[in-house]
């Protein structure tokens, strides 16, 4: 009887260790992709920073906008966090397209319709790069919230990831409930 029973508890802390194990890889074969995810995006945002700066100095010479994004260069001094560089770059980047409206003259300018070119492709690739980290944030922050990976998210400590986009914040409170 005794060996029956310890039988069973051996049998039971298998499982429980298995299902430890499985589940501690799940969180960190998502934060491994997160990460990666993070990197291209502060590679992309940095490619950003640098196709705009070269776009504004045109946007002046070329316009009666001498002080078109002046305050651009204070992204390099402030310390923002991805999510705020990535909205002050979108923000900078429809200025730009908005400028491009009230004056038609620098799409005859071939730098800057270089330099617009290699934003548009940054920005595909950042779309991209977002969509890639929002996916999988989803997945880790669905474990979070999900039995028995709860219980594992306790042990190992992780902690609930942010979404880019509001639309992704949408569909996670959606599944969430």
């Amino acid at each position: 009887m005794l060996y029956i029973i310890l039988a069973i508890l051996v049998f039971i802390a298998i499982i429980i260790g298995s299902t430890i194990l499985v589940y501690y890889h799940k969180f960190d074969y998502l934060m491994i992709r997160i990460n990666e995810a993070e990197n291209n995006i502060d590679i992309l945002l940095q490619k950003k920073i640098e196709c705009i700066s070269r776009i504004i100095p045109i946007i002046q010479e070329n316009t009666k906008e001498k002080d078109f994004l002046d305050d651009f260069s204070l992204i390099r001094t402030k310390e923002k966090d991805h999510f705020e560089a990535n909205e002050f770059l979108k923000n900078s980047h429809m200025d730009i397209l908005k400028i491009i409206g009230d004056y038609e003259k620098l799409l005859k300018n071939k730098d800057f319709v270089h330099h617009l070119e290699d934003l548009e492709d940054n920005d595909e690739d950042l779309v991209a790069s977002i969509k890639f980290y929002n996916d999988n944030t989803v997945e880790f922050n669905h474990l979070i919230q999900s039995f028995p990976s709860n219980i594992i998210r306790l042990l190992f400590h992780f902690k609930r990831k942010d979404l880019y986009s509001t639309e992704k914040k949408e569909i996670y409170e959606i599944l969430k409930k």
